[in-house]
């Protein structure tokens, strides 16, 4: 499900249980106060609500207590520019506002809003906006356009919550178009580069980013897509780590940075994000909402519309607060917290609390879109109020056609949330930050409310004033907890920081301003005054022996521009003591462009003789990035008779083949190489490393030597080693001799062990002798049950033999039921109409979905076995996804999150998959230059390559350079006809253990 994923500010002033003058509230907002619970030790008040605005999505409070809210008035659906920026004025003083302004109106669907300059950003795709009040009178009268291009696409999808960073760069939330089915006429725009308007020689990036996240600085035309992405909403903790969310995934962490990623061309990674909740995607929720007004697709019992994550760094909570991020959940009317904790390079975040949500609304109306921690350290949660949250793209047309898309359209609501005892909520009246002078700012940098640290860091940015330079360094040397990182920054970007004060950073006893001292030194380090200094050099060696695993991770970042002695040996330690850290490798890989093989010769010689999955999974990965780069010196290293050596050499020839067979690169052995791997094979007995080597010698050729195959092959022949029987004979069969295909058929036309004849099947040409295919489907019904599936395989994966393959079955040679439901996906959404007619034919898939319906909804009001349920789940779903306790394949959306929807809504997606695709579930057709097609969903994308989910859950990087075209299917991936493997009952049995 995709919701609406938003921020949000309102109108009146309401106060429980504090000492302060108080606006009588109406009836209506009194409710609504009274209907929201909180977590104990703390208490929550009305401060702004309807009339003052309407449809608030965003708030911004900038130096002088001013105090600024967005609205979004068009969605769902309306771009007539409804929305506007509203200012609320506190006239009385009494330090709550009770009159509102029209700063600015005009707004498509605004998503974002950050004070800048005179003025403020308003984040509204396909621009990001500056509205500037110029006369005084409290209304933009000034309004340019400072970036453009992004897409105008489905509202959850917008660029969205421009926000200042640490490094004084500002950052967008963005997450790339979507496909709109039902609204492409409205939401079709997909955008185009994305640039400075006015300034045409400034850089730009490609058509809309590429769907990532954006950094820019408007004052030097500097913009950079970053390495990760968010759908509404982002957050960075003190020291600008950065987490995302979206959706039923609310919390990432984007690992590693898009400078450290870049520095190797040659890096083969998807992703550089990491999921980190430890109680999963899609996790549970505890709404307590009355009468909730669920739609048809709406995950009900799970997160589903998680957005605008926020770090809590106001200071006014406690010690317990410290590092508790929150994600507004509107579609269960609630707030959700998590509580972050380091995990090696990356993070884990567990609830704050068990069984009970940090805040929740018995109002089913509440919709907590947005939240902005204050001046006062409260947190501040920003209520859209709306009947329907949801988009039309995924409710009943029926609801569509009801005239209640935009019931709310007048609400909006802000609360306070303060701990119990808390002082009255006064800043209107009392902050005046720029009436301070740069050196009374500078002290606010080590506040431990993170709004002044970051309004004095923007104020001292923008102001420029160097005259504070020797203020800011005593702030770097004074290692206190927040300050210096923004005090770095700020030397650095005025080019005035000093190696004295980077020396310091290095030394600091706060793990984050260590970290941010090497992103500093990795930039400084080649310049005069950094370049040989020995103070400096000897800090950044020490680092690499540091306690912090997230210090050590950085250090490998960083060292990829850093110049220093024994630089591999110090590298080395931090891999092998981190190797289990899937991110270590990673940065490891990054890091070393130009000596990726003395990497991997440390790393074999390192690692010892023990294999996991960490050492494995990076000797891969570095072994791709060495074929990528066209170096294919360091087969050498995977090619002896050391049998300590197997594990990591099949991990090594493992990674090649995958590589090369994903992406078509140029690779030869020479036939020295080749007669040591073949000599490799026979001796070793690790079935892994022949497995290894056969992809190899599939890829490059057998060796010319003969004799040694046809040795080895005489030895395995008589061997009790099953594994090495068939592996033998798949090497035997890359020779592609008249003699070896007659006797890979052979042992298919008789009766023979199983496991030669699935090696048989795995290892024929890819064209037979009409003769051969003939025999071979007429012996199918003596075959072994796994070779019989094997032989389905091989059928379908040829395009030459599908049509063969549906004829069988339409013959009864081979029985329909032998097709696994992945098979009957391929086929019927196979690229070809004329093979897609024909499966849907002979699998006896009914194209009229309302009249199969009709017979399966009564499955819905039938009382189903849940253990029954179960299995047929994992006889029919497991292929393509996962729930809570069976292992499936992750590829389509993880069906955990339909346990309390609608068992209507249940089976109308199960009998009608294109009802409605979930979002980023959409089917794609690649051709590759080569001629191969591959379908699946696009999981990534960036300037050099995109990554294809395949059915089966395996994910290829392709590069961009080999895709002649890129296809949208608009359908889903799962197609129409799972009716022909469940019956109703089976039906009912699948609901139940679903909603289980």
């Amino acid at each position: 499900m995709r919701y609406l994923i938003l921020a949000i500010s309102l109108l009146i002033i309401a106060c429980q249980g504090k000492e302060h003058p108080m606006i009588k509230l109406t009836e209506e907002h009194q409710k609504a106060l009274n209907s929201i619970e909180v977590m104990d030790g703390f208490e929550v008040e009305l401060v702004a609500a309807d009339p003052l605005i309407a449809d608030p999505v965003a708030m911004e409070i900038d130096e002088d207590g001013n105090w600024y809210v967005l609205e979004m008035s068009g969605y769902p659906l309306d771009l007539s520019k409804k929305g506007h920026v509203k200012k609320l004025v506190d006239t009385n003083q009494d330090g709550y506002p009770d009159k509102s302004i029209l700063f600015a109106d005009s707004l498509t669907l605004p998503m974002g809003i950050m004070k800048w300059k005179k003025g403020i950003l308003v984040a509204d795709s396909p621009n990001i906006l500056y509205l500037e009040d110029t006369d005084g009178d409290n209304k933009a009268d000034k309004r340019e356009v400072i970036l453009t291009g992004f897409s105008l696409s489905n509202p959850q999808h917008n660029m969205n919550s421009p926000k200042f960073g640490i490094d004084n760069w500002i950052y967008l939330g963005h997450s790339g178009a979507i496909n709109s089915f039902s609204y492409e006429n409205i939401f079709g725009d997909k955008g185009k580069e994305i640039t400075f308007a006015g300034n045409p020689n400034a850089p730009k990036l490609p058509q809309n980013g590429n769907g990532r996240n954006v950094r820019f600085k408007p004052g030097s035309f500097e913009i950079e897509s970053l390495s990760g992405e968010t759908q509404y909403g982002h957050t960075t903790d003190p020291w600008g780590r950065r987490f995302y969310t979206d959706n039923a995934d609310h919390l990432f962490h984007e690992v590693i940075d898009a400078r450290y990623v870049n520095a190797n061309k040659n890096l083969v990674i998807s992703e550089a994000m990491s999921k980190i909740p430890d109680h999963g995607d899609a996790c549970e929720v505890y709404p307590i909402s009355e009468n909730p007004n669920h739609q048809l697709l709406t995950d009900i019992g799970v997160v589903t519309s998680s957005c605008s994550v926020t770090w809590y760094d106001g200071g006014a909570f406690g010690k317990d607060f410290k590092n508790v991020t929150f994600i507004g959940e509107p579609t269960h009317n609630l707030v959700h917290a998590d509580i972050i904790e380091s995990k090696g390079a990356t993070f884990s975040g567990k609830r704050l609390l068990e069984k009970k949500e940090f805040l929740a609304s018995k109002d089913p109306w509440f919709r907590p879109v947005n939240f902005y921690v204050g001046p006062d350290g409260a947190l501040y949660v920003v209520d859209y109020y709306r009947q329907l949250i949801e988009h039309p793209e995924w409710m009943s047309d029926e609801v569509n056609k009801s005239g209640a898309l935009y019931n709310g359209s007048t609400k909006g609501r802000i609360y306070r949330v303060t701990k119990k005892g808390s002082d009255p909520m006064d800043w209107m009246k009392s902050v005046r930050l720029s009436e301070k002078s740069s050196e009374d700012l500078v002290k606010l940098l080590s506040h431990e409310n993170g709004w002044f640290r970051k309004t004095a860091q923007r104020l001292l940015f923008q102001r420029g004033d160097k005259k504070v330079a020797s203020a800011l360094s005593d702030v770097v040397r004074s290692d206190a907890e927040y300050g210096p990182v923004a005090a770095l920054w700020l030397l650095h970007d005025w080019g005035i920081l000093s190696p004295k004060d980077l020396e310091h950073a290095l030394k600091s006893s706060s793990e984050g301003v260590r970290e941010n001292a090497l992103q500093l030194a990795d930039r400084m380090m080649q310049k005069p005054g950094f370049k040989g200094n020995l103070a400096l050099n000897e800090s950044l060696i020490k680092l690499a022996d540091d306690p912090s695993a997230r210090v050590r991770f950085q250090w490998i970042c960083s060292s990829s521009y850093l110049s220093l002695s024994k630089m591999a040996e110090l590298k080395a330690k931090i891999l092998t003591k981190d190797i289990d850290d899937h991110w270590t490798g990673i940065a490891a890989i990054a890091s070393s462009q130009g000596a990726e093989y003395d990497l991997l010769k440390f790393s074999t010689q390192a690692m010892g003789p023990t294999a996991s999955e960490g050492k494995s999974e990076f000797l891969g990965y570095l072994a791709a990035t060495l074929v990528k780069k066209g170096d294919t010196e360091f087969l050498n290293l995977a090619i002896d008779t050391n049998p300590k050596n197997d594990w990591w050499q099949a991990a090594i020839l493992k990674g090649v083949a995958a590589y090369v067979n994903e992406t078509h690169a140029d690779f030869h052995l020479s036939e020295v190489q080749k007669d040591l791997m073949a000599r490799t094979f026979y001796s070793t007995e690790n079935n892994e490393l022949r497995g290894s080597i056969i992809r190899i010698f599939g890829i490059s050729g057998l060796p010319k030597n003969n004799a040694i195959i046809a040795e080895g092959n005489k030895k395995a022949s008589v061997s009790a080693n099953k594994e090495l029987q068939a592996s033998s004979l798949k090497l035997a069969a890359l020779s592609k001799t008249p003699a070896i295909e007659a006797q890979l058929v052979g042992l298919l036309k008789q009766k023979n062990p199983e496991h030669l004849q699935v090696a048989a099947i795995n290892s024929l040409p890819k064209i037979l002798k009409p003769t051969d295919l003939i025999a071979i489907n007429q012996a199918y019904s003596s075959m072994a049950p796994k070779a019989k599936k094997e032989w389905i395989k091989y059928m379908l994966f040829n395009d030459t033999y599908i049509t063969n393959l549906l004829k069988e079955v339409e013959k009864n040679n081979i029985p329909k039921a032998d097709l696994a439901w992945p098979q009957f996906v391929e086929l019927m959404n196979y690229y070809d109409k004329g093979v897609r007619a024909l499966a849907r034919k002979v699998l006896a898939i009914a194209e009229d979905r309302k009249a199969i319906l009709q017979n399966y909804l009564p499955a819905a009001e039938m009382a189903g076995n849940a253990d029954n349920g179960k299995k047929v789940f994992e006889a029919n779903c497991t292929t393509c996804h996962i729930i809570k306790d069976v292992k499936g394949v992750e590829f389509g959306p993880n069906l955990s999150t339909l346990k309390s929807r609608n068992a209507l809504s249940i089976v109308t997606e199960i009998i009608n998959p294109n009802n409605s695709i979930a979002d980023k579930y959409g089917q794609w057709e690649v051709e590759k230059t080569d001629g191969t097609r591959l379908t699946g969903i696009i999981t990534s994308e960036n300037n050099q390559s995109i990554a294809l989910k395949l059915m089966g859950g395996a994910v290829q990087n392709i590069e961009k350079n080999r895709i002649k075209s890129k296809r949208d299917m608009r359908i889903s991936a799962m197609p129409n006809g799972l009716e022909g493997n469940i019956n109703l009952k089976a039906m009912a049995d699948l609901l139940a253990y679903i909603k289980k």
